[in-house]
Protein backbone atom coordinates (compact mmCIF):
# COMPACT_ATOMS: atom_id res chain seq x y z
CA UNK A 1 0.00 0.00 0.00
CA UNK A 2 2.91 2.33 0.73
CA UNK A 3 4.43 1.56 -2.66
CA UNK A 4 1.07 2.10 -4.35
CA UNK A 5 0.70 5.51 -2.73
CA UNK A 6 4.15 6.60 -3.96
CA UNK A 7 3.35 5.34 -7.46
CA UNK A 8 0.14 7.40 -7.41
CA UNK A 9 2.10 10.49 -6.35
CA UNK A 10 4.57 9.91 -9.20
CA UNK A 11 1.63 9.60 -11.61
CA UNK A 12 0.30 12.97 -10.33
CA UNK A 13 -2.72 11.36 -8.70
CA UNK A 14 -2.65 12.99 -5.24
CA UNK A 15 -6.30 12.28 -4.45
CA UNK A 16 -5.84 8.57 -5.08
CA UNK A 17 -2.62 8.59 -3.04
CA UNK A 18 -4.42 10.24 -0.11
CA UNK A 19 -7.17 7.64 -0.28
CA UNK A 20 -4.61 4.84 -0.24
CA UNK A 21 -2.79 6.37 2.73
CA UNK A 22 -6.07 6.97 4.59
CA UNK A 23 -6.90 3.28 4.25
CA UNK A 24 -3.40 2.33 5.40
CA UNK A 25 -3.55 4.64 8.42
CA UNK A 26 -7.02 3.45 9.34
CA UNK A 27 -5.62 -0.07 9.51
CA UNK A 28 -2.35 0.93 11.22
CA UNK A 29 -2.91 4.29 13.00
CA UNK A 30 0.58 4.26 14.57
CA UNK A 31 2.40 3.85 11.23
CA UNK A 32 4.52 7.03 11.42
CA UNK A 33 5.87 6.73 7.88
CA UNK A 34 2.38 6.64 6.40
CA UNK A 35 1.32 9.54 8.64
CA UNK A 36 4.27 11.60 7.40
CA UNK A 37 3.45 10.91 3.74
CA UNK A 38 -0.18 11.86 4.28
CA UNK A 39 0.86 15.09 6.02
CA UNK A 40 3.16 15.87 3.07
CA UNK A 41 0.32 15.44 0.58
CA UNK A 42 -1.99 17.68 2.60
CA UNK A 43 0.76 20.32 2.95
CA UNK A 44 1.45 20.20 -0.78
CA UNK A 45 -2.14 21.19 -1.56
CA UNK A 46 -1.38 24.76 -0.47
CA UNK A 47 2.43 24.94 -0.31
CA UNK A 48 5.45 24.02 -2.40
CA UNK A 49 6.90 20.78 -1.06
CA UNK A 50 10.59 20.36 -1.87
CA UNK A 51 11.38 17.15 0.02
CA UNK A 52 9.58 14.39 1.90
CA UNK A 53 8.93 15.24 5.55
CA UNK A 54 10.51 18.69 5.42
CA UNK A 55 8.43 19.83 8.40
CA UNK A 56 9.96 17.19 10.70
CA UNK A 57 13.07 17.47 12.91
CA UNK A 58 16.13 16.33 10.93
CA UNK A 59 16.85 13.18 12.97
CA UNK A 60 13.27 11.91 12.75
CA UNK A 61 13.21 12.71 9.04
CA UNK A 62 16.43 10.76 8.40
CA UNK A 63 15.04 7.76 10.27
CA UNK A 64 11.79 7.75 8.30
CA UNK A 65 13.62 8.23 5.01
CA UNK A 66 15.81 5.23 5.83
CA UNK A 67 12.71 3.17 6.60
CA UNK A 68 10.99 4.03 3.33
CA UNK A 69 14.16 3.14 1.38
CA UNK A 70 14.39 -0.22 3.14
CA UNK A 71 10.73 -1.03 2.59
CA UNK A 72 10.59 -0.05 -1.07
CA UNK A 73 13.89 -1.70 -1.99
CA UNK A 74 12.59 -4.97 -0.53
CA UNK A 75 9.47 -4.93 -2.69
CA UNK A 76 11.66 -4.97 -5.79
CA UNK A 77 13.74 -7.94 -4.65
CA UNK A 78 11.31 -10.59 -3.47
CA UNK A 79 13.04 -13.97 -3.34
CA UNK A 80 10.11 -16.38 -3.59
CA UNK A 81 11.99 -18.78 -5.84
CA UNK A 82 15.45 -18.42 -4.30
CA UNK A 83 16.97 -20.61 -1.61
CA UNK A 84 19.39 -19.40 1.08
CA UNK A 85 22.95 -20.57 0.52
CA UNK A 86 23.54 -21.62 4.13
CA UNK A 87 21.80 -25.00 3.99
CA UNK A 88 24.07 -27.72 2.65
CA UNK A 89 22.63 -31.04 1.59
CA UNK A 90 19.33 -32.60 2.60
CA UNK A 91 17.07 -30.87 5.11
CA UNK A 92 16.45 -33.02 8.20
CA UNK A 93 12.80 -33.80 9.05
CA UNK A 94 13.10 -32.26 12.52
CA UNK A 95 13.70 -28.77 11.07
CA UNK A 96 10.33 -27.03 10.58
CA UNK A 97 11.24 -23.40 9.87
CA UNK A 98 14.26 -21.30 8.93
CA UNK A 99 14.43 -17.55 9.43
CA UNK A 100 17.14 -15.69 7.51
CA UNK A 101 17.76 -12.03 8.35
CA UNK A 102 19.49 -9.64 5.95
CA UNK A 103 20.75 -6.91 8.27
CA UNK A 104 21.89 -4.58 5.47
CA UNK A 105 18.45 -4.70 3.84
CA UNK A 106 16.50 -4.61 7.16
CA UNK A 107 14.63 -7.70 5.99
CA UNK A 108 13.74 -11.08 7.45
CA UNK A 109 12.61 -14.05 5.38
CA UNK A 110 10.65 -17.00 6.72
CA UNK A 111 10.96 -20.42 5.09
CA UNK A 112 8.80 -23.41 5.94
CA UNK A 113 10.12 -26.94 5.43
CA UNK A 114 7.80 -28.94 3.20
CA UNK A 115 8.83 -32.48 2.18
CA UNK A 116 12.49 -31.63 2.87
CA UNK A 117 12.30 -28.52 0.69
CA UNK A 118 12.26 -24.88 1.76
CA UNK A 119 9.10 -23.01 0.83
CA UNK A 120 9.14 -19.23 1.00
CA UNK A 121 6.56 -18.24 3.64
CA UNK A 122 7.00 -14.54 4.35
CA UNK A 123 9.07 -11.35 4.07
CA UNK A 124 9.22 -8.86 6.94
CA UNK A 125 10.70 -5.41 7.52
CA UNK A 126 12.89 -5.43 10.65
CA UNK A 127 14.92 -3.10 12.83
CA UNK A 128 18.45 -3.97 14.00
CA UNK A 129 20.95 -2.49 16.44
CA UNK A 130 21.53 1.25 16.23
CA UNK A 131 25.25 0.66 15.51
CA UNK A 132 24.61 -1.96 12.83
CA UNK A 133 25.68 -5.61 12.51
CA UNK A 134 28.48 -7.66 14.04
CA UNK A 135 28.07 -7.75 17.81
CA UNK A 136 31.33 -8.13 19.76
CA UNK A 137 30.68 -6.98 23.31
CA UNK A 138 28.01 -6.15 25.86
CA UNK A 139 26.40 -2.78 25.20
CA UNK A 140 27.85 -2.14 21.72
CA UNK A 141 24.31 -1.79 20.28
CA UNK A 142 25.07 -4.17 17.41
CA UNK A 143 23.10 -7.17 16.20
CA UNK A 144 25.07 -10.44 16.10
CA UNK A 145 25.88 -12.32 12.90
CA UNK A 146 25.50 -16.07 13.26
CA UNK A 147 23.31 -19.18 13.54
CA UNK A 148 21.02 -19.27 16.55
CA UNK A 149 18.42 -21.43 18.20
CA UNK A 150 15.29 -19.99 19.76
CA UNK A 151 14.45 -20.23 23.43
CA UNK A 152 10.90 -20.58 24.73
CA UNK A 153 8.73 -17.65 23.58
CA UNK A 154 7.93 -14.90 26.06
CA UNK A 155 4.30 -13.73 25.77
CA UNK A 156 3.43 -10.05 25.83
CA UNK A 157 1.71 -10.44 29.24
CA UNK A 158 5.13 -11.08 30.83
CA UNK A 159 6.82 -8.10 29.18
CA UNK A 160 6.58 -4.34 29.23
CA UNK A 161 4.71 -2.68 26.35
CA UNK A 162 8.11 -1.79 24.82
CA UNK A 163 8.35 -5.36 23.46
CA UNK A 164 4.91 -5.28 21.86
CA UNK A 165 3.40 -8.62 20.84
CA UNK A 166 6.05 -10.74 22.58
CA UNK A 167 9.56 -12.09 22.12
CA UNK A 168 11.57 -15.04 20.82
CA UNK A 169 14.98 -15.07 22.57
CA UNK A 170 18.08 -16.15 20.62
CA UNK A 171 20.80 -18.28 22.21
CA UNK A 172 23.44 -15.57 21.73
CA UNK A 173 26.29 -15.98 22.51
CA UNK A 174 26.57 -19.36 20.80
CA UNK A 175 29.69 -21.52 20.96
CA UNK A 176 31.39 -19.69 18.09
CA UNK A 177 30.67 -16.34 19.74
CA UNK A 178 32.12 -17.58 23.02
CA UNK A 179 35.19 -18.95 21.24
CA UNK A 180 35.72 -15.43 19.87
CA UNK A 181 35.20 -13.88 23.34
CA UNK A 182 32.03 -12.09 22.35
CA UNK A 183 29.95 -10.89 25.27
CA UNK A 184 26.41 -9.69 25.82
CA UNK A 185 23.04 -11.26 26.41
CA UNK A 186 19.31 -10.74 25.88
CA UNK A 187 19.30 -10.69 22.07
CA UNK A 188 15.69 -11.29 21.05
CA UNK A 189 13.35 -11.20 18.12
CA UNK A 190 10.54 -9.05 19.51
CA UNK A 191 7.67 -6.72 18.72
CA UNK A 192 7.40 -2.95 18.57
CA UNK A 193 6.30 -0.55 21.34
CA UNK A 194 2.52 -0.37 21.25
CA UNK A 195 2.50 3.34 20.35
CA UNK A 196 4.47 2.63 17.14
CA UNK A 197 3.78 0.53 14.07
CA UNK A 198 7.49 0.10 13.29
CA UNK A 199 10.88 1.46 14.26
CA UNK A 200 13.65 2.87 12.04
CA UNK A 201 16.13 0.39 10.46
CA UNK A 202 18.85 1.22 13.01
CA UNK A 203 17.20 1.72 16.38
CA UNK A 204 17.48 -1.23 18.79
CA UNK A 205 20.10 -2.12 21.39
CA UNK A 206 20.98 -5.22 19.34
CA UNK A 207 17.69 -7.09 19.07
CA UNK A 208 15.80 -7.70 15.83
CA UNK A 209 12.48 -5.88 16.00
CA UNK A 210 9.36 -6.76 13.98
CA UNK A 211 6.02 -5.01 13.71
CA UNK A 212 3.53 -6.43 16.18
CA UNK A 213 1.45 -7.96 13.40
CA UNK A 214 4.50 -9.78 12.06
CA UNK A 215 5.71 -10.80 15.50
CA UNK A 216 2.28 -12.16 16.37
CA UNK A 217 2.29 -14.15 13.14
CA UNK A 218 5.69 -15.68 13.94
CA UNK A 219 4.67 -16.53 17.49
CA UNK A 220 1.63 -18.36 16.17
CA UNK A 221 3.38 -20.13 13.30
CA UNK A 222 6.73 -21.26 14.66
CA UNK A 223 7.69 -24.40 16.50
CA UNK A 224 10.45 -22.62 18.39
CA UNK A 225 12.41 -25.81 19.14
CA UNK A 226 12.47 -26.78 15.46
CA UNK A 227 13.42 -23.37 14.06
CA UNK A 228 16.87 -21.98 13.30
CA UNK A 229 17.67 -18.30 12.80
CA UNK A 230 20.48 -17.06 10.57
CA UNK A 231 21.55 -13.42 10.73
CA UNK A 232 23.98 -12.08 8.16
CA UNK A 233 25.27 -8.73 7.06
CA UNK A 234 23.97 -9.55 3.58
CA UNK A 235 22.20 -12.77 2.65
CA UNK A 236 23.66 -15.16 0.09
CA UNK A 237 21.55 -17.35 -2.17
CA UNK A 238 22.16 -20.88 -3.38
CA UNK A 239 24.69 -21.60 -6.17
CA UNK A 240 25.95 -24.77 -7.87
CA UNK A 241 28.94 -24.87 -5.51
CA UNK A 242 26.70 -25.46 -2.50
CA UNK A 243 26.04 -29.16 -3.12
CA UNK A 244 29.71 -29.87 -3.82
CA UNK A 245 30.61 -28.51 -0.41
CA UNK A 246 27.77 -30.48 1.20
CA UNK A 247 29.18 -33.75 -0.20
CA UNK A 248 32.61 -33.04 1.30
CA UNK A 249 31.22 -32.40 4.78
CA UNK A 250 28.89 -35.41 4.67
CA UNK A 251 31.88 -37.59 3.75
CA UNK A 252 33.95 -36.14 6.60
CA UNK A 253 31.09 -36.59 9.06
CA UNK A 254 30.64 -40.25 8.14
CA UNK A 255 34.39 -40.92 8.29
CA UNK A 256 34.51 -39.30 11.76
CA UNK A 257 31.61 -41.48 12.93
CA UNK A 258 33.18 -44.65 11.54
CA UNK A 259 36.61 -44.05 13.09
CA UNK A 260 34.95 -43.46 16.46
CA UNK A 261 32.77 -46.56 16.21
CA UNK A 262 35.76 -48.69 15.16
CA UNK A 263 37.85 -47.09 17.94
CA UNK A 264 40.66 -46.20 15.57
CA UNK A 265 42.34 -43.67 17.81
CA UNK A 266 44.80 -42.02 15.43
CA UNK A 267 42.33 -41.58 12.53
CA UNK A 268 39.67 -40.42 14.99
CA UNK A 269 41.88 -37.78 16.59
CA UNK A 270 43.01 -36.56 13.16
CA UNK A 271 39.54 -35.09 12.70
CA UNK A 272 40.17 -32.65 15.55
CA UNK A 273 42.04 -29.39 14.98
CA UNK A 274 45.15 -28.46 16.93
CA UNK A 275 43.18 -25.55 18.42
CA UNK A 276 40.15 -27.73 19.28
CA UNK A 277 38.31 -27.09 22.52
CA UNK A 278 35.54 -29.20 24.03
CA UNK A 279 32.34 -28.28 25.82
CA UNK A 280 34.21 -29.02 29.06
CA UNK A 281 36.89 -26.55 27.94
CA UNK A 282 39.42 -29.32 27.26
CA UNK A 283 42.17 -28.58 24.76
CA UNK A 284 43.27 -31.06 22.08
CA UNK A 285 45.81 -32.81 24.35
CA UNK A 286 43.34 -33.24 27.22
CA UNK A 287 40.62 -34.44 24.86
CA UNK A 288 43.00 -36.93 23.24
CA UNK A 289 44.11 -38.35 26.58
CA UNK A 290 40.52 -38.88 27.72
CA UNK A 291 39.54 -40.54 24.44
CA UNK A 292 42.59 -42.80 24.54
CA UNK A 293 41.65 -44.02 28.02
CA UNK A 294 38.11 -44.78 26.83
CA UNK A 295 39.29 -46.61 23.71
CA UNK A 296 41.70 -48.72 25.79
CA UNK A 297 38.73 -50.19 27.67
CA UNK A 298 37.94 -52.10 24.48
CA UNK A 299 34.16 -51.86 24.92
CA UNK A 300 32.33 -52.30 21.63
CA UNK A 301 29.75 -49.71 20.74
CA UNK A 302 27.56 -48.52 17.90
CA UNK A 303 27.13 -44.92 16.84
CA UNK A 304 24.50 -43.49 14.54
CA UNK A 305 24.37 -39.95 13.13
CA UNK A 306 20.67 -39.30 12.52
CA UNK A 307 19.25 -36.58 10.26
CA UNK A 308 22.16 -34.11 10.16
CA UNK A 309 21.59 -30.43 9.51
CA UNK A 310 24.59 -28.88 7.74
CA UNK A 311 24.83 -25.11 7.77
CA UNK A 312 27.46 -22.84 6.26
CA UNK A 313 28.17 -20.14 8.83
CA UNK A 314 27.25 -16.60 7.70
CA UNK A 315 30.10 -14.29 6.68
CA UNK A 316 32.63 -17.12 7.15
CA UNK A 317 33.81 -19.09 4.12
CA UNK A 318 35.82 -21.43 6.36
CA UNK A 319 33.20 -22.44 8.94
CA UNK A 320 30.44 -25.08 8.85
CA UNK A 321 28.18 -26.29 11.64
CA UNK A 322 26.65 -29.77 11.71
CA UNK A 323 23.78 -30.57 14.08
CA UNK A 324 22.28 -34.04 14.44
CA UNK A 325 20.77 -36.61 16.76
CA UNK A 326 23.43 -39.04 17.94
CA UNK A 327 22.45 -42.55 19.03
CA UNK A 328 25.20 -44.16 21.12
CA UNK A 329 24.79 -47.80 22.13
CA UNK A 330 27.20 -49.70 24.37
CA UNK A 331 25.89 -53.08 25.44
CA UNK A 332 22.31 -52.63 26.64
CA UNK A 333 22.76 -48.93 27.33
CA UNK A 334 21.46 -46.50 24.69
CA UNK A 335 21.86 -42.70 24.76
CA UNK A 336 20.27 -40.35 22.23
CA UNK A 337 21.31 -36.70 22.33
CA UNK A 338 21.46 -33.69 20.06
CA UNK A 339 25.05 -32.89 19.11
CA UNK A 340 26.84 -30.12 17.25
CA UNK A 341 30.22 -30.31 15.54
CA UNK A 342 31.85 -27.09 14.40
CA UNK A 343 34.10 -27.61 11.35
CA UNK A 344 36.73 -25.18 10.11
CA UNK A 345 38.76 -25.45 6.95
CA UNK A 346 42.41 -25.42 7.95
CA UNK A 347 45.21 -26.01 5.44
CA UNK A 348 42.75 -27.35 2.89
CA UNK A 349 40.99 -29.85 5.21
CA UNK A 350 37.81 -29.63 7.26
CA UNK A 351 38.56 -30.32 10.94
CA UNK A 352 36.52 -30.09 14.14
CA UNK A 353 37.24 -27.07 16.32
CA UNK A 354 34.43 -27.58 18.83
CA UNK A 355 32.07 -30.39 19.90
CA UNK A 356 29.03 -29.94 22.10
CA UNK A 357 25.86 -31.60 23.28
CA UNK A 358 22.81 -29.34 23.16
CA UNK A 359 20.38 -29.08 26.04
CA UNK A 360 16.65 -28.95 25.30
Amino acid sequence: MLENALAQVSAQQPAQALATLDTLIQRYPHFQLAQMMRADLLYAQTNALTTMGEQLPSQQLQQLQAEVRARLTATKHLIKHQQPNYLLGQIPPWLKHLITIDLTASRAYLFKVNQQQLDFAGSFYVTQGSKGAGKEKEGDKRTPIGIYRLAKPIPSQRLSSFYGAGALPLDYPNSWDKRNLRTGHGIWLHGTPLEQYSRPPLASDGCVVFSNDDMGYLLNQLDWQSTRVITDNQLNWKTTETEQQAAKIKHRLEAWRNSWEQQQLKPYLSFYAADFNSQKNENKAQWSQRKQQLFELGLSHQIQVIHPLILHYPSRADLIMTEFDQRYQRGAKVDVERKRLWWQEQQGEWVIIHEEVLSN
